[in-house]
């Protein structure tokens, strides 16, 4: 029996998410809740509904079906649903009936045999140029043994393999999954482990124990990224900690500074949520170039905004 997880989709023309191209698979269920999640959708692991307002053209027809009388018809997007009385995918009606896709469903049950047969598909372009298969989310260290099979069954086919993920899970897990693996991409949120809390909902040490322990045992390539969240982390001291961090662990040769990015407000917006980075803007690119050049002063590589 092969393993079942939930994705939401697979994006079969990635090139920013590993070298090559490549195939990105984003699976659903993650560990943390960053207020700044890119992919508020991903977080949870059931599937759920999402209301997007440019689709709907008002026709009334998910209010009538509704058994619960929870869709509020002429409300912002964000209270569309009352979400307290809705059903969810238990029920989906609302979603049957909607032509104009204004109501959908993110999450699609799929098996870890299914998904590598899919992936499969692209093997000779991702040979081709140098690219392979790259597990995102969510975070796939939440889906373990779904991610590990996936990932083996593409390894055991030649495809090159990577991973994003928090690195939040224990050193057993991360060290199964991280043997099929050719490539980890992760995030460090921010230094001080309170403030990691605040902003996440855990702290960082297993986080930066993990990354120590990765940087001594995988054999693969370790790529660190920081997304940078004004106010939270991209000041001057947390970037120097970062930095300084970082330098100490021999096999990892720069950072990837992400600036903040703006376009999740519609997905918050679709799930119902206030996003309170909504009104936030991007770093300017004096500021970035500042920070990517205290990075450099520890003798270490630094991009800007992605490494491919």
């Amino acid at each position: 029996m092969s393993t079942e997880g939930i994705i939401k989709t697979v994006d079969e023309h990635a090139v920013h998410d590993g070298p090559g191209a490549r195939a990105l698979v984003f699976v659903k269920g993650c560990n943390l809740r960053c207020k700044w999640c890119q992919n508020p959708e991903l977080q949870k692991y059931e599937p759920q509904i999402w209301f997007h307002k440019e689709f709907c053209k008002g026709c009334g027809l998910c209010k009538d079906i509704c058994p619960v009388n929870a869709i509020n018809i002429g409300s912002d997007a964000i209270y569309r649903i009352d979400r307290e009385k809705c059903l969810g995918i238990e029920c989906g009606k609302c979603v049957d009936v909607c032509s104009h896709k204004a109501l959908q469903t993110t999450g699609i049950k799929i098996t870890a045999k299914e998904l590598w047969k899919w992936l499969a598909k692209y093997k000779c372009f991702y040979q081709g140029s140098g690219g392979g298969i790259t597990l995102s989310g969510g975070d796939p260290l939440h889906l373990l043994d779904f991610s590990t099979e996936v990932l083996e069954r593409c390894k055991k086919d030649n495809i090159h393999t990577a991973v994003e993920t928090s690195l939040h899970g224990t050193r057993e897990k991360l060290l199964n999954m991280a043997k099929h693996c050719d490539l980890i991409l992760c995030d460090i949120k921010h230094m001080d482990s309170e403030m990691h809390k605040e902003g996440t909902g855990v702290h960082n040490e297993l986080i930066l124990e993990n990354l120590r322990m990765l940087n001594k045992d995988f054999p693969g390539e370790i790529v660190v990224r920081v997304p940078l969240i004004p106010g939270y982390n991209d000041s001057v001291k947390n970037i120097r900690k970062t930095a300084d961090f970082i330098s100490s662990l021999d096999r990892i040769k720069g950072i990837d500074l992400l600036p903040f990015n703006v376009y999740p407000v519609s997905k918050f917006e679709a799930l119902g949520v206030k996003w309170e980075y909504s009104k936030v803007l991007k770093q300017s690119d004096e500021y970035l170039n500042k920070l990517s050049d205290i990075v450099k002063s520890y003798k270490m590589h630094c991009s800007i905004g992605g490494m491919w």
